[in-house]
């Protein structure tokens, strides 16, 4: 395998297992809630889109993928193709993101002698109980950083330190780590980097710009982490929420080198219009002269890709084609402003007029340019568009959630809609064009009972937009 050279998994197991469905109460099962849908609506499309995606869910599970990655080779462990040496000096295992709770459980199930050090860095909320016997455990907040993932990114760094050329450091890395991995670079200040963050997100960056950024910013990106090892050598088992698995881009890229340095980060700042607005002392930090990265021996790093979102739509193509459904997938991931491409989906929905049940799967991550004062996150965001193109259309319906369960800064995971959709936010005195203008998409699709609810779910490999359409009756 080539310096820092990156491999693919074999594809994990799938076991059903459970994903709460939106929030229209089952039929027979008590009184539907406010907005609740006609019985015209397509319940069977409706309940198809959301197993799909609870099937989906269940193949980029921790616990899924990392036990059919494992495997022994000699006294070495392997994950997929990477290989995880004996050495006869410390090991110390890192779990970071938002799927750092069931890395760390599932990598207490195939190593079950615990003889490392475990430290796990997740968002606030539980973890399993064995994990919290096992590790020291630390959480901070997402998406924009805190002081507890600054102070546990920092004591992170200094257990790194102090590893040598015979030690190991194995990096469990998911989505979401950017804003765990708080810390700031020497010189900077957390508040540099949440007023950055923010201003970046609301000016809809893509995930590749702002991490282009964040890498300068943050002491353990852009490789941070593992210059704080050397000369350990390092290992990175990743589950990847970044469409095209680009290493640098995956929370940061603690582990691997940058691409880019200050001069790209200051082309951010200015073509996403925030070079005036962020703090100053982030812009003198980035146009200082000083070097701030000693190199490594970075042949001694190494990094696999256990599950990404491939794998998510693979999934959901699977167990929508064992359903009858006749299942597209575009090549190209799903990106852009979410507003513009649902309602480019509603409108294919429309003129579609299949013989046989048709699924259009796409997976990646759309933006959202935030101009108005509402609550919602780029999924709702979407399949709000999507049910105005949709308005009046039967027979199709369309999902759009993300498959770490959170869609911004609302308890939904996303949404599922369909043609019925607009009526029912008008019903409750919304105007379901004013909430997508004013970004508010999470208050209408929660009055029309179509928003979806899953609660966090362990993992993270990006979105999943499902389009399925009944068999047209001309």
């Amino acid at each position: 395998m080539p310096a820092g050279g990156q491999e693919r998994a074999p594809g994990g197991r799938r076991h059903p297992g459970p994903v709460h469905g939106d929030r229209r109460t089952p039929p027979g099962r008590g009184a539907p809630p406010v907005g609740a849908a006609p019985t015209s609506v397509p319940t069977a499309l409706r309940a198809e889109a959301r197993a799909a995606f609870e099937a989906a869910v269940e193949a980029v599970r921790p616990g899924t993928v990392l036990p059919a990655a494992a495997r022994r080779r000699g006294t070495s462990l392997l994950l997929g193709e990477l290989e995880l040496p004996q050495v006869p000096g410390r090991r110390l295992v890192a779990a970071i993101g938002k799927a750092a709770p069931g890395l760390a459980a599932a990598w207490l199930e195939i190593r079950p002698d615990r003889r490392e050090e475990l430290f796990v860095l997740a968002p606030h909320g539980p973890v399993p109980p064995e994990v919290e016997a096992a590790a020291t455990v630390h959480h901070g907040a997402h998406p924009e950083p805190d002081a507890a993932g600054a102070a546990a990114t920092r004591e992170l760094l200094d257990r790194a330190t102090g590893l040598g050329r015979d030690d190991l450091l194995v990096v469990l890395l998911s989505g979401g780590g950017s804003a765990l991995l708080a810390a700031p670079a020497p010189g900077l200040e957390l508040a540099d980097i949440r007023r950055t963050t923010r201003l970046l997100l609301c000016a809809g960056a893509p995930i590749g710009a702002l991490n282009t950024v964040r890498r300068e910013l943050l002491a353990a990106a852009g490789g941070g982490l593992a210059r704080a090892a050397a000369p350990a050598v390092v290992r990175t088992a990743i589950l990847s929420d970044v469409i095209g698995n680009p290493l640098p881009d995956i929370a940061s890229g603690p582990t691997v080198p940058s691409p880019t340095g200050p001069e790209e980060a200051l082309e951010v700042l200015e073509s996403h219009g925030v070079l005036e607005r962020v703090p100053p002392r982030v812009i003198r930090f980035l146009r200082s002269p000083v070097p701030r990265r000693p190199d490594r021996k970075w042949e001694r790093c190494q990094a696999v890709i256990l599950a990404d979102n491939r794998t998510a739509v693979e999934a959901a193509q699977c167990h929508l084609a064992g359903g009858g459904f006749r299942v597209i997938v575009p090549a190209r991931p799903l990106a852009g402003e979410a507003s513009s491409r649902g309602r480019q989906l509603g409108a294919l929905a429309r003129v579609l007029a299949p013989r046989h049940p048709t699924a259009v799967v796409l997976g990646g991550e759309t933006t959202v340019t935030v101009t108005g004062d509402g609550r919602g996150g780029r999924n709702q965001e979407l399949a709000l568009a999507a049910a105005l193109a949709l308005d009046g259309a039967a027979g199709r319906v369309l999902l759009a959630a993300g498959t770490d369960g959170i869609d911004g800064p609302t308890e939904n995971a996303g949404a599922v809609v369909d043609g019925g959709t607009v009526a029912r936010i008008a019903a409750q005195g919304l105007d379901p064009v004013a909430r997508l203008a004013r970004n508010d998409a999470a208050t209408a699709l929660e009055a029309a009972g179509d928003s979806l609810r899953t609660g966090p779910t362990g993992t993270n490999v990006g979105d999943l937009t499902m389009l399925l359409v009944a068999p047209s009756s001309a």
